[in-house]
């Protein structure tokens, strides 16, 4: 057994943003039935908005997964800087 880490160290942070993301999103739920779970009109016209941020929100959370690991170097550009055309690469 060797005494390094298996993951990135950045996982438990983004583990624990996806947990947070989850929790918040039961918190919503519960609230939405809360207020339309007995009610017999149709809540479709709340989608939209719902659809946006959720659009939004994965925007936004892709955005900064990027720069985390852009700054990290591992999203492939840095070693794309490094190729030599022409050249055999081993």
């Amino acid at each position: 057994m060797r005494p390094e880490f298996r993951f990135p160290k950045s996982t438990v942070l983004l583990m624990s943003v996806i947990f947070g993301g989850v929790i918040v999103a039961m918190r919503e739920a519960s609230a939405v039935q809360a207020k339309y779970g007995s009610a017999s009109d149709s809540m479709w016209h709340t989608f939209p908005g719902f659809a946006g941020w959720t659009f939004a929100f994965a925007l936004v959370t892709v955005a900064i997964v990027w720069v985390i690991l852009f700054a990290l170097g591992r999203t492939g550009v840095h070693r794309l800087a490094n190729i030599q055309p022409g050249l055999k690469q081993k």
